[in-house]
């Protein structure tokens, strides 16, 4: 059977979803099977359903490869399909199974644990940010490793041995097997003394349901220590819940901004009448700041870009460290009645209350610095942190950089639930 994506069938059913990079109950048409269920999904809501390609459904038994196929090339990387207990895990219970690092590249091409969750056992043997992975299972690896590869599959057991070198040269060679790690999104937090400011510095790692609890301890604490200057890094957070980054919105603005547009989503051309507005919520504990500093990496994405770019009409915004990833849209999960898949296509772009989206190239930094990862979160010698508290304390930039003096990682997919995350 031929079809070219026009809806066909007058039945819809209330389907119960959330909002990546954005809320629940939304239509779609019926369907008989996951594949139609797919077919009526993607010509109701996705983002650019005007340019969906006639294809042939006999051709597909897997909804995931009819996605593939018909994703609009070049804009659309990151439309893709999981499971209910996937999105149940990392968003709702903050949960997923792994060995609970990140890592980056530093400048000789060395992979290096870029930050640790608290549950992870790397953890407990005293392995911190800025070790050398040196080996996985006797595999000598660098920046062109597939570590996904070599870690196998993502399930509770799965054993791995690996060789770390510590800052001072240490070699520490031990199995760990996969378990399930509880994310703990914010990885740091501490109050810098510049003079006479108090600088509070977040390190934020993903906007998930969980994550509300975590910022409002850490406000309070920001707040009971009189920060007036704030740094909020977002070098590894892929994005998450619009929620979550309308909760922090709150925790930074001033009263003046409250019940202002924040941000307003932008559907096809057959759905405007969902077109809606995301407004400001002052918190209690705002902090109330007419200036914000961001850090970012091609790596911040999604709900970290979505929060910069609607601070910016509002708030002196800086971003350091390097360009953000670009990804502008934002997606709806649409959970199936027909099996276990969610799908998860791009739904409608964002633009903040000046009209500005379309940063598919990302939004560009203010300053350059390297991902510094030989230093601690904190490190006030760590590249990006250091060139925050320089304006902070002197009003201008140092200048020391720009984009083609810094080490750029390679921009990731993402793809997935476990792209979206960035852990192992």
């Amino acid at each position: 059977m031929k079809h070219k994506f026009k809806i066909l069938l007058p039945g819809v059913l209330i389907l119960f979803l959330t909002i990546n990079s954005c809320e629940r109950e939304y239509l779609f048409p019926s369907a008989d099977n996951p594949i139609e269920e797919l077919v009526n999904i993607m010509d109701y809501w996705y983002l650019w359903n005007d340019s969906l390609p006639t294809i042939n459904l006999n051709d597909y038994s897997d909804p995931k490869d009819m996605l593939e196929a018909i994703v609009y090339n070049p804009l659309d990387k990151w439309s893709y399909i999981s499971t209910k207990q996937e999105e149940s895990d990392y968003y709702d219970e903050g949960v997923y199974v792994g060995h609970g690092f990140g890592y980056s590249v530093d400048n000789d091409g060395k992979i290096r644990i870029s930050y640790l969750f608290q549950s992870s056992d790397l953890a407990n043997d005293g392995i911190t940010r800025g070790w050398k992975i040196n080996k996985i299972n006797g595999t000598s690896i660098d920046e062109n490793s597939n570590l996904n590869s070599l870690l196998g599959s993502s399930d509770v057991g799965v054993s791995n041995t690996f060789e770390f070198e510590s800052p001072t040269a240490t070699i520490l060679t031990k199995t760990y097997s996969k378990k399930l790690i509880t994310i703990n999104t914010v990885l740091h937090r501490s109050v810098i003394n510049v003079g006479a400011k108090n600088v509070g510095y977040m390190v934020f790692e993903s906007f998930i349901n969980p994550s509300k609890a975590e910022l409002n301890t850490v406000f309070t604490y920001f707040k009971s220590k009189g920060v007036d200057e704030l740094i909020i890094d977002l070098r590894y957070n892929g994005g998450g819940l619009m929620d979550i980054a309308n909760h922090l919105a709150g925790l930074v603005i001033p009263d003046r901004l409250d019940d202002e547009l924040f941000l307003r989503y932008i559907h096809n051309k057959e759905r405007t009448s969902q077109n809606g507005n995301y407004k400001f919520t002052v918190n209690s504990n705002s902090l109330k700041l007419e200036k914000i500093y961001f850090i970012t990496t091609n790596g911040s994405a999604s709900a970290s870009e979505a929060l910069i770019n609607g601070l910016k009409p509002y708030l002196e915004v800086y971003m350091i460290g390097d360009n953000s990833y670009g990804k502008p849209v934002g997606m709806y999960s649409f959970n199936s009645n027909l099996s276990d898949y969610v799908y998860v296509p791009i739904t409608f772009k964002i633009v903040n209350s000046e009209g500005v989206g379309d940063y598919y190239e990302g939004l560009p930094a203010d300053a350059f610095a390297s991902d510094d990862v030989t230093h601690n979160f904190g490190d006030i010698q760590e590249g990006s942190l250091a060139e925050a508290l320089y304006h902070i304390q002197y009003g201008n930039f140092s200048g020391k950089k720009t984009m083609y003096d810094i080490k750029r990682r390679p921009k990731k997919l993402i793809r997935s639930l476990r792209d979206e995350l960035g852990a192992y």
